[in-house]
């Protein structure tokens, strides 16, 4: 079956529609796609996304040549959208199944003493010369991770989004 969209003709034997009408979400998936091939299609989608949104929160471009300011924008940017992009898809697998928690003996507070406890062993072993480098560096961080979220201008995930759309749009 041949469909038209945007003056396009689109062969629907693989379709994998997603749109809103309503104020609700809606997605079309023909009944004879395989399971491999929706998840490569929404997979694919969801990269696509994510680059959409990466590229509109970075002012519409990627950098080219970046200095170190623009490089960790653009990375501080991935970041975010990775951390998100992973909640997202851990909490549809939590809705889907939530039987069937990978590690239900491993907690958030589990794994936060685990990581104070390597970096304590580590410090631990640091010289006198080398812990005080190591405080510098922490206190350096901590201010320049704060005077970077006063002066970029950080947008909302709502901002990203419609900023993507309207790139889209555009196309």
């Amino acid at each position: 079956m041949k469909l038209k969209i945007e003056n396009r003709e689109v062969d629907a034997s693989n379709l994998l529609a997603i749109g809103q009408e309503d104020g609700k979400v809606f997605c079309v998936v023909d009944p004879n796609t395989t399971l491999d091939v929706m998840f490569q299609e929404l997979h694919t989608l969801s990269l696509h996304l994510l680059n959409a949104y990466t590229i509109a929160a970075n002012g519409g471009k990627l950098p080219e040549k970046p200095s170190k300011e623009e490089l960790d924008k653009f990375t501080a940017i991935k970041k975010f959208m990775y951390d998100n992009y992973n909640m997202a898809v851990s909490s549809v697998l939590e809705n889907y199944a939530p039987e069937f928690e990978l590690r239900p003996d491993i907690t958030a507070d589990a794994i936060a003493k685990a990581e104070k406890e390597i970096v304590d062993e580590k410090y631990r072993h640091l010289n006198r010369h080398e812990k005080q480098q190591a405080n510098k560096n922490i206190q350096k961080l901590k201010k320049d991770m704060l005077k970077e979220k006063f002066r970029s201008k950080a947008k909302t995930p709502e901002e990203i989004k419609e900023d993507a759309i309207k790139k889209m749009s555009e196309v």
